[in-house]
């Protein structure tokens, strides 16, 4: 099946001759519009689930649009006007575009923000909107790609808005929970996947008045493609992925959430339709299900006091197996506060990640083979991975790692970022030697205007030691990219 060319075609017929008033969501790219809106739901001004992304604008502007600049204290006046001039953006019926980017070194390990997982690469974009229907086209050619593709299409999309929904074909980058670094389940850390996505549009309450207790509420599912660089592996078209989100804001400030994934084989959709009425597969040979699915739970309270803007966070990650609670547990949690001016939002984070998790299961071959229990699997050769690069976590498996991070944004569009990472490996090879590699990594970066366009440059350095090969190396790299919207 190919999903795409399905999709588009249903999209198409769906939305022909309709359009949309704007741009329907926020993608993953821009840390500092997120910072914003943070801020603003810890003041109380936001009130509605924020923690997945990309995310829907509606609400969003429903509730900016209803505030009256008076209403908005001195330390959340620049975070308000962010974000008004954001949606403003986004309200233009066509945009067009021009990205370059370059990188001395392929990075690994991606966070919420600007993606750098190529050489080089030029990208030329463009996004016509209107009442019912927003379509994207991006082309981008890169060289030293980590998906060793030249051509790509990443941050493609066609948007239907029918009702409160939004239906998507897409190939665009996701951000499931409150994590600045790890998102255990799915992360902007690979190549986007191409698929299709449904989400409601607004996420105000609407049901049986038992139920308004649980607020403004989301639900996201979608199906995509896994796909390797190899091609003398399984086809594209035989590995899916499956994810399903529900969030609600009981409290104001308290966003909860429980997300679910599946991998599938497969050459026709019964096997989704197992999967979403909560149905296993389980080999005879092995005795264990041939879906991997997972699940977790994630929560972020954000509050004011004392003049002081802050949040806490957590999510739980794991095994779905008897229940929707995870089994064989990782966990990422961290602790955020906001210095919100006139001027500038300042944000700090901690934040700490353990996704070490072994169990034994029976090879249709071998007695027994030790796997990681959420990222790796016996009817997956890949494990978690889209072009051999994790959908997860950016640590990836069997890793312990601490953020502790800080961004600063102010009105002349000026803005900075400094991170410092330290992450503990433990591998397990052929030879069952335990490796326990270690990596300490600061990472800054900067951003300012140039040529009417927007120019970002980062660089990371980075110390690795391996305890086993009694190796140590420190390296370096270099990111610029320069944005120019026309």
């Amino acid at each position: 099946m190919n999903l795409t060319k399905v999709s588009l075609i249903i999209l198409g017929v769906l939305g022909c001759n309709q359009f949309v008033k704007a741009e329907p969501w926020i993608g993953t790219d821009d840390v500092y519009l997120r910072n914003a809106i943070e801020l603003l739901v810890s003041q109380g001004l936001i009130n509605r689930p924020v923690n997945a992304y990309p995310l829907m604008w509606q609400g969003l502007a429903q509730d900016i649009n209803k505030l009256d600049i008076s209403e908005v204290h001195n330390n959340a006046l620049f975070a308000f006007t962010h974000v008004q001039y954001a949606l403003k953006f986004a309200k233009k019926q066509a945009l067009s575009g021009i990205k370059i980017k370059k990188n001395s070194e392929s990075n690994t390990l991606q966070s919420f923000g600007q993606r750098y997982q190529e050489k080089s690469a030029i990208q030329g974009y463009s996004i016509l909107m209107g009442k019912k229907v927003t379509a994207k086209v991006s082309i981008q050619y890169a060289t030293g790609a980590n998906n060793e593709k030249k051509l790509s299409y990443d941050d493609s999309y066609l948007a239907i808005l029918l009702n409160n929904w939004s239906i998507s074909a897409e190939q665009v980058t996701h951000w499931w929970g409150p994590a600045n670094d790890n998102a255990l389940l799915l992360s902007n850390n690979a190549t986007p996947m191409p698929g299709l996505r449904v989400s409601r549009l607004n996420t105000n309450y609407y049901g049986p008045s038992w139920l308004s207790f649980i607020g403004p509420w989301n639900i996201t599912t979608l199906i995509s493609q896994q796909k390797h660089p190899n091609k003398l592996e399984k086809p594209a078209s035989d590995n899916h992925f499956y994810g399903m989100r529900f969030s609600a804001m009981p409290l104001k400030g308290l966003e909860v959430a429980l997300s679910q994934k599946a991998q599938f084989n497969g050459s026709n959709m019964d096997d989704l339709s197992n999967i979403i009425l909560g149905h296993n597969k389980i080999n005879k040979q092995t005795g264990i299900n041939e879906y991997n699915q997972l699940t977790s739970i994630d929560f972020k309270y954000s509050h004011s006091a004392l003049g002081q803007n802050f949040a806490f966070y957590g999510e739980i990650a794991g095994n779905k197996k008897s229940s929707l609670l995870p089994e064989d547990k990782m966990f990422t949690t961290g602790l955020e506060a906001y210095l919100g001016l006139t001027n500038k939002v300042i944000k700090t984070y901690l934040e700490y990640s353990d996704t070490v998790s072994s169990c034994n299961q029976k090879d249709a071959i071998d007695n027994e083979t030790s796997l990681h229990c959420s990222y790796e699997h016996l009817s997956f050769d890949t494990g978690y991975q889209h072009y051999n690069q994790n959908i997860g976590a950016s640590i990836g498996t069997q890793a312990k790692g601490y953020t502790l991070g800080v961004n600063f944004h102010q009105t002349s569009g000026t803005a900075a970022f400094a991170k410092l990472r330290h992450i503990k490996q433990t591998t397990q090879p052929t030879d069952a030697i335990q490796e326990q590699l270690t990596q300490l990594q600061l990472d800054l970066g900067y951003q300012q205007g140039l040529f009417n366009g927007l120019l970002k440059i980062s660089g990371s350095v980075f110390k690795l030691d391996e305890k086993v090969a009694n190796y140590q190396d420190i390296k370096t790299s270099f990111q610029a990219s320069w944005e120019y919207r026309f």
